[in-house]
């Protein structure tokens, strides 16, 4: 190599030298301006809220471990998920209202039957005086007034000499029957206290199959050792079903079905929804070893939200009255009235001065429809009439003598 091409070369590498030098001071006085703002945006926060990840261990920002700034509060995101996805609705739903769900504890008296007395009952002697036993019941309830009303099943406290009321904080009231419903399996109590947790009966008409339930209650109370109430978690499970009891002669109409698992003890305890709302009252299940296989039944809002009112409005709930006894247009019937067409029910007994009376309709009469609605069987006046008010309208279509006319039954209060 000739010394002109060692002084080019010199040169040209002079050259690449300060350029590379330019460079790197570009980036290290751009890194510093960064710092600057950065340092600026921490001031104008307070401190808090920013940070900043780095790429390396060792830059010399003023950053901890996994690129947070020093001084930051640390919140780890799963923990934040965790948090929210423990206080769901359900979880939300449940500490609104399991202050207000009670415990109630029955003194009960029963008879004793004994084989001497049927003897002398056969005999046609003296029967010697009656002996009962005291039985204890436990069920479940729910308050639904800052004045202490208090909602449960009708059979819970049935035939109850004592009820003592316990609310989950541990107090315990005697309870009083306002009024029990044997038709809707419901009751009203009255404790006396102050501070009383309040839930709230909520008619809800756009309830959905599939949509979450929660029962709450006190089931298998007895062999608790505390007061708090037990919490269990399905769907709606269907609506509006109707069932015959079997075990008494007990209708049951319109009643909402949940797989929530309902156990003894449950019975009077609420049906919640997501809400917080209590939407019915819990009452009977189907099970062949009598605890839970997800079929069980409750009363609607809408029902135990009118037996409430009533019983606050006039001290008791008003039972309803029409006063004529119906039947099936069977073919003795028909031929008996001379009709040929089977559908409606025949009238065979109107009671004077009753509200059927005062329509217009006697004995051998024939109603074809009630508010528009074709009597193809007794089952429909029967709903029509199940949650009727003393006061509401019913009208009939009445045909006597192959005549037609309407009749309008004003149902009035049986005394």
């Amino acid at each position: 190599m000739t010394f002109r091409g060692t002084w080019a070369g010199a040169l040209l590498g002079l050259a690449v030298g300060a350029a590379l030098g330019v460079v790197l001071l570009n980036t290290r006085f751009q890194q510093a301006e960064v710092r600057d703002v950065v340092s600026d945006q921490v001031q104008d926060l307070g401190g808090e809220g920013l940070q900043l990840v780095s790429g390396s261990s060792g830059s010399s920002d003023p950053v901890g471990p996994g690129g947070q700034l020093v001084g930051a509060p640390s919140v780890t995101q799963p923990e934040v998920d965790l948090q929210q996805e423990r206080g769901n609705a359900i979880v939300r739903a449940t500490k609104k209202v399991a202050p207000a769900v009670v415990s109630i504890n029955v003194i009960q008296q029963q008879a004793l039957r004994s084989p001497s007395m049927m003897f002398f009952q056969r005999e046609g002697r003296v029967v010697p005086p009656q002996l009962y036993r005291e039985v204890q019941n436990m069920g479940s309830g729910v308050i639904v007034s800052a004045d202490g009303m208090v909602v449960t099943n009708q059979h819970v406290i049935q035939g109850a000499v004592r009820i003592v009321v316990t609310l989950s904080d541990g107090r315990q009231f005697d309870g009083t029957v306002l009024d029990a419903v044997a038709l809707y399996d419901l009751a009203v109590l009255h404790i006396d206290g102050d501070d009383l947790p309040v839930a709230q009966l909520t008619p809800t008409e756009d309830l959905d199959i599939g949509e979450w339930a929660i029962a709450i209650g006190s089931p298998y109370g007895y062999l608790l050792a505390d007061t708090q109430p037990t919490v269990t978690v399905g769907v709606i499970s269907a609506l509006n079903r109707d069932i015959k009891s079997s075990q008494r002669e007990r209708i049951y109409l319109g009643m909402i079905q949940t797989d929530a698992a309902i156990n003894p003890g449950n019975s009077g305890g609420p049906l919640v929804n997501t809400a917080g709302e209590v939407i019915g009252i819990n009452t009977f299940i189907f099970s062949d070893s009598g605890g839970s296989v997800g079929i069980g039944f409750a009363v609607p809002a809408a029902r135990v939200l009118n037996v409430v009112d009533e019983v606050r409005t006039y001290g008791h709930f008003r039972e309803r009255f029409v006063g004529m006894r119906l039947a099936s247009l069977t073919p003795p019937v028909l031929q008996a009235l001379g009709a040929t067409d089977p559908r409606g029910l025949a009238v065979l007994y109107v009671m004077q001065d009753s509200p059927a009376w005062k329509a217009g309709i006697r004995p051998a009469d024939i109603i074809r429809e009630i508010d528009g609605q074709l009597l193809d069987s007794q089952d429909v006046i029967t709903r029509r009439f199940y949650d009727a008010n003393v006061g509401d309208k019913m009208m009939a279509t009445v045909e006597r003598e192959s005549e037609q006319f309407t009749a309008e039954i004003l149902i009035e209060e049986w005394r």
